[in-house]
């Protein structure tokens, strides 16, 4: 039996304005052959243009604007030139010409030809020896390549919005990279913003802590991870930008032993001191995934009952009210496992793995 309405009234004219029959000029309004009045459309913004004096004192008036992949101010080289001296894409005069500016802030003009033909653009290939003697090279274009490869194969495809198209360092932040190369920080990943981080907490548990590994050993595989408290989901992110994407370096070998054993009280000023930002927890499930997938194994955060195996961590920019953020990979229970512990708390086979953030331009 159909329901009887709540206001039959109501219903009754809804019924006879949907039955009712349009009138032949309402019909022609319909139709798209009616001329209307066209809406003034807002004019978008002209590139404002800019100016550079080239070696003889004259002014290149130019649009700085991309041409084909190069954006104003990338980065390009002179091909086959050993110094690899850079040069910076400015953009392109009114008449076609490459603007570019030399090392000395002079400017230069180049056809489109001699732009494709002589140039390119310059992977900032970074190389340090640590005191060991050991050679670290860090490749940005590899680093943001292999970022953006691992987001679009974990359909995390919301974090692509926020890389650049290159990676950009400033004077000082391309100092504390190199620093942290000399101090063994041999890997690096680009991440998004925190906010937009932890706005996928819930899809990162999924993607990168539940689901297997194709090729793992069954003894390797993951189980659904363990959350302590719900609360830990809450935590709070630190020492971070919040609203832009950054570059983090890591270290791809063991926890550091000078960490372990202490609890978070004794480890903040020693990551003062040494300029070290512990990892979040966001970071934390990516850096576990995307090392799981290359070693074929848990090596990187497993838990042991052998101390000095252990690599079991302490997330020490990832607070809540209560402590600390900690976790490992458990092989009895194959699974991620995530709790916090009060900041005076400690443990023989606890450490905590450092990590360095260093800033980019965007």
């Amino acid at each position: 039996m159909r329901k009887s309405p709540e206001n039959p009234e109501r219903q009754l004219e809804e019924e006879m304005n949907e039955s009712a029959i349009l009138t032949p000029s309402e019909i022609g309004a319909l139709s798209p052959r009616v001329p209307r009045k066209s809406e003034m459309l807002r004019e978008a913004p002209k590139p404002v243009e800019s100016k550079i004096l080239d070696a003889d004192g004259n002014t290149i008036t130019y649009l700085p604007e991309a041409v084909g992949e190069l954006s104003p101010d990338t980065q390009i080289i002179k091909k086959g030139d050993r110094a690899k001296r850079p040069l910076i894409f400015k953009g392109r005069t009114k008449d076609g010409k490459i603007v570019l500016e030399a090392e000395d802030g002079e400017g230069l003009t180049i056809t489109s030809r001699d732009l494709e033909i002589t140039y390119e653009r310059s992977r900032r290939i970074y190389s340090e020896k640590t005191k060991e003697g050991r050679e670290i090279k860090l490749d940005t274009e590899e680093v943001l390549r292999e970022s953006v490869g691992f987001y679009t194969a974990h359909e995390l495809k919301d974090f692509l919005k926020e890389l650049p198209r290159e990676v950009r360092l400033s004077a000082q932040s391309e100092a504390r990279l190199r620093e942290a190369l000399r101090e063994g920080f041999d890997k690096a990943m680009l991440l998004p913003s925190t906010d937009l981080q932890e706005k996928n907490l819930d899809n990162l548990f999924g993607e990168l802590s539940d689901k297997e590994i194709p090729g793992l050993p069954k003894g390797e595989q993951y189980t659904d991870h363990y959350l302590w408290d719900e609360d830990i989901k809450k935590a709070d992110i630190q020492k971070r930008p919040k609203k832009k994407a950054y570059l983090l370096l890591y270290q791809s070998g063991p926890i550091p032993e000078e960490t372990k054993g202490k609890t978070p009280n004794d480890l903040d000023p020693l990551f003062a001191q040494k300029k070290w930002n512990g990892l979040t927890l966001e970071e934390y499930l990516m850096l576990q995934r995307k090392e799981a997938e290359v070693s074929k194994d848990h090596r990187f955060d497993a838990y042991s009952d052998d101390a000095k195996k252990s690599q079991w961590t302490w997330l020490l920019d990832s607070r809540v009210p209560q402590g600390v953020v900690r976790a490992h990979w458990y092989p009895r229970d194959r699974q991620v496992s995530v709790s916090w512990s009060e900041s005076g708390h400690s443990g023989a086979g606890l450490g905590a793995r450092p990590a360095v953030v260093v800033e980019i331009e965007v």
